[in-house]
């Protein structure tokens, strides 16, 4: 049976000020804060190179939830969110190579060799089946780690990622631009690769956390990580997989290729949340966890 391709428009009316959600507001008292703090256990596995990768668990529910953080971010950017699920699900977050407590002597920072350390963490924690949820570079590693899991990859969750899945890869004269400029001008190049993040109301403290956050990221890492993504096959790795995919992405970071992305893979699902940043799920939290409720329902039952 031909499957069915919906196109829908969120538009969640954004009443009084972001700082008016209390769960915002202790987001904001926890930045940074350490995930044991509320109830998670810090673990150890090792990727397929050898380096060492940190992920954090808790909850017992029958389904599992791994969530995957962005570019210079690490498990904590979804300190909104973790808590919360784990109270139904079970719920793992992992800090990629480079990224938060885990290894830095990675070789070659790459979207596949992050999809291994996603399924590393999987692995380690004997999870049979996932719902992987991804957020900005987080979507294109979910699909690495969902080539690599095979059925083990239940639907794929996208955040404000997977803008333009039909592109071809960049040539490798860009790749080495970008490189270039991370090798030579860290600041300028981080701050070239997160304009446009916010929007004029996100809030200041939490925008100045995140760009502190990109400035002190490992320069080898944001050099490869960039570069991958510029040189991601998306056709080639999504001809790999048929699960369902459903992004909410925001209207203002960048522009979603609507048409060519529901033509180039079938299972996929978009909408959009109007006035909000790039960091939907820290800028929004509790309007984004519900909205994510619903779809792990429709996903799980």
């Amino acid at each position: 049976m031909k499957k069915t391709i919906t196109l829908v428009l969120l538009i969640i009316f954004h009443i009084g000020q972001v700082n008016s959600d209390p769960l915002f507001n202790d987001l904001l008292t926890n930045l940074g804060s350490p995930l044991t703090q509320i109830g998670f256990i810090k673990k150890n596995t090792k990727s397929s190179d050898g380096v060492d990768i940190v992920y954090f668990e808790k909850g017992v529910g029958d389904q599992t939830l791994v969530f995957v953080h962005g570019y210079s971010c690490n498990s904590n950017y979804w300190w909104a969110q973790l808590d919360y699920f784990s109270k139904y699900y079970k719920v793992i977050s992992v800090d990629l190579g480079g990224h938060g407590e885990s290894g830095q002597t990675r070789e070659n920072y790459n979207m596949g060799q992050f999809g291994q350390d996603v399924v590393a963490a999987i692995n380690n924690a004997n999870i049979e089946e996932a719902i992987l949820i991804g957020h900005s570079m987080g979507g294109p590693v979910a699909v690495e780690a969902a080539v690599i899991l095979k059925d083990r990859a239940k639907a794929i969750i996208g955040i404000d990622t997977l803008h333009d899945v039909a592109k071809e890869p960049a040539s490798s004269f860009v790749k080495l631009m970008v490189g270039t400029m991370f090798r030579f001008s860290q600041e300028s190049a981080t701050e070239k690769a997160t304009a446009g993040f916010f929007i004029e109301s996100t809030n200041a403290e939490l925008s100045n956390w995140i760009k502190e956050g990109s400035r002190k990221a490992p320069v080898d890492a944001s050099r490869g990580s960039l570069q991958s993504l510029l040189g991601m096959n998306y056709p080639e790795q999504l001809s790999k997989i048929d699960i369902p995919i459903k992004t909410l992405n925001s209207r203002y970071f960048r522009d979603t290729n609507v048409e060519a992305n529901l033509q180039q893979y079938q299972n996929l699902n978009i909408e959009f949340m109007e006035d909000v940043g790039h960091f939907i799920m820290m800028e929004r939290p509790t309007e984004f966890n519900q909205w994510l409720k619903q779809e792990l329902e429709l996903l799980t039952n």
